[in-house]
């Protein structure tokens, strides 16, 4: 069941994460290059509802004019609270789209010429003293990333302890039943293990618990693998 806080900060964060995408993403082709496909997805999402409830023109002004978002948002925030299946498929889209100081990022600029014609051949040894320090770079980069792994692979273990014993096995039942703290620690090892690993979010727990309210006897690893088609 959501609450009025839980659909505003839905409703919210959808404008926040489609924002930093606007005009861009409301106006161009679905081929067109550089514009991120996630933010495309949520796009479709909240537009497909604004089309249903036919308020074209409150989508067309959002579009022009992001900072014009509070009736979106209204209307967003109702959808969200009369429509559970709407509320966790919002939130997926959402978790899937980089937060806002993720996804801006400076263009490169044009490539500048090169003056000289001929190159400068280098000295002597050159390329070996490059090879040594890209293979020990190399090295460097590889054990560093194993520690990451075992690192993360170990904070998984205690979440999966620390979950209140909720698995991939559980019923939905179950999952709604538990503390929020132990459907957030057990969401986040069930969706990195089930290959949607932008389900560990808050968003995320609310679109699977949303999931979950409408089939209680399904296991929840099904309904975190749904997220991934």
């Amino acid at each position: 069941m959501t609450t009025p806080e839980s659909t505003d900060a839905l409703a919210g964060a959808a404008i926040e994460r489609l924002t930093p995408y606007l005009p861009a993403v409301g106006t161009t082709g679905p081929d067109t290059p550089g514009v991120d496909s996630a933010a495309r997805s949520l796009h479709r999402t909240v537009a497909a509802r604004l089309h249903a409830l036919g308020e074209t023109e409150a989508l067309a002004e959002f579009v022009r004019q992001p900072r014009n978002n509070s009736l979106v948002r209204r209307l967003l925030a109702t959808a969200i609270r009369e429509d559970p299946a709407y509320a966790a498929e919002l939130a997926a889209a959402v978790a899937a789209v980089p937060p806002p100081s993720a996804a801006s990022q400076t263009p490169a600029g044009p490539a500048t010429a090169t003056a000289a014609a001929t190159p400068t051949p280098a000295p002597p040894g050159t390329g070996r003293r490059f090879s040594r320090r890209a293979l020990l770079i190399g090295l460097t980069v590889v054990v560093v990333a194993v520690a990451v792994v075992c690192l993360i692979a170990r904070n998984i273990l205690g979440d999966l302890d620390d979950s209140g014993g909720l698995t991939s096995q559980s019923s939905c039942a179950d999952f709604r039943q538990a503390p929020r703290e132990d459907r957030m620690r057990a969401l986040q090892a069930i969706a990195l293990a089930r290959g949607v690993p932008e389900l560990d979010s808050p968003f995320g727990l609310t679109a699977v618990t949303e999931a979950c309210a409408t089939q209680p006897e399904r296991r929840v690893g099904d309904v975190v693998a749904s997220f991934r088609d």
